[in-house]
């Protein structure tokens, strides 16, 4: 793979506004306001904002199954309704509907067929799509005993089929029990270190902090954060976390740095803001006899910077 393909933007949204006409009175609704951002090959983007944010109006255009009343959506330099960009995308709905009384691999042949696949190539493609998302066991089990997790792969199964180069998927994790988030995490890893790139949306943000490494942050339809994960997070106060023993909470009343100290068992733990009120808190303990249990930079997160757009939850 040359390195101009590999850095030019497997996406780009320009200028793109959306809206619907709904009621009685078909009144016209604007979901998307102006949105531009591009996205690299070879990432993982998360895909933040809340509950009716316009995640998935958005998501709708990228996959081409709707256009924008304005503005333009590519995807490999494509318009993203062209038979070209299709063929490269792979899509997971937030709530796809699959035939239960069909098994695994019979829901691939099915969806393999409606792709325009040829017979031999979706049959010799579910063994490889199966075993990359760990359900080689389930292949012959019928849906209806699929668990959530389960379904959510198999979800994942039928994206791939087409090998595309592309994965869009609509909150992966929503519905999951904490193994089961940490499962699709890890199965996104995997998928971005097969080479695809892959964009998912989420409220929530532990699971965009854990394996991203872009990120796109809407409210109320319009964008206010889009980048590597990492400047964002550089962007927040540096802090330090401090725990000590041996010193009750009034031996510190006299050390302002020390913030927010807390009990925990048979010890107290505190925060200090910015790297050089560290060693002069250490030294002010040590000196009263403390016995340091531990010093942890904290990391900021996405939470506390964009607590204050008014949350994802």
């Amino acid at each position: 793979m040359s390195s101009e393909k590999m850095h030019s933007p497997v996406l780009e949204v320009t200028e793109v506004d959306q809206a619907f006409r709904a009621g009685f009175w078909l009144k016209r609704t604007q979901i998307l306001h102006g949105l531009s951002f591009a996205i690299p090959g070879r990432s993982i983007v998360g895909f933040l904002g809340a509950n009716g944010a316009g995640k998935t109006t958005l998501i709708h255009l990228l996959v081409g199954l709707r256009r924008p009343v304005r503005g333009s959506v590519r995807v490999f330099g494509c318009d993203a309704q062209s038979p070209e960009a299709r063929a490269r995308i792979g899509y997971l709905p937030e709530r796809p509907y699959f035939h239960d009384h069909l098994t695994g691999e019979a829901l691939l042949k099915y969806f393999g067929a409606l792709a325009g696949m040829q017979r031999p190539k979706v049959l010799s493609r579910i063994p490889a799509v199966l075993s990359a998302v760990g359900m080689s066991h389930a292949g012959k089990t019928e849906l209806r005993k699929y668990s959530k997790g389960m379904l959510q792969r198999i979800g994942i199964a039928q994206a791939l089929l087409h090998d595309p180069e592309f994965l869009v998927l609509d909150e992966p994790m929503s519905g999951l029990d904490p193994l089961g988030r940490k499962e699709m995490r890890e199965l996104i890893l995997k998928l971005a270190a097969d080479g695809r790139t892959v964009f998912f949306s989420s409220h929530v943000i532990p699971d965009v902090e854990a394996i991203c490494d872009q990120v796109v942050l809407i409210q109320k339809g319009r964008l206010i954060g889009n980048g590597p994960i990492g400047q964002f997070l550089a962007q927040g106060p540096l802090q330090t976390e401090i725990a000590f023993s041996g010193l009750k909470m009034e031996d510190i009343l006299d050390i302002p740095e020390l913030l927010s100290p807390r009990q925990i068992p048979d010890a107290i733990r505190a925060t200090v803001s910015g790297q050089g009120s560290v060693q002069l808190v250490l030294q002010r303990l040590l000196q009263r006899q403390a016995n340091i249990l531990w010093v942890t930079p904290v990391r900021p997160s996405l939470e506390s910077l964009f607590g204050a757009e008014g949350g994802l939850s």
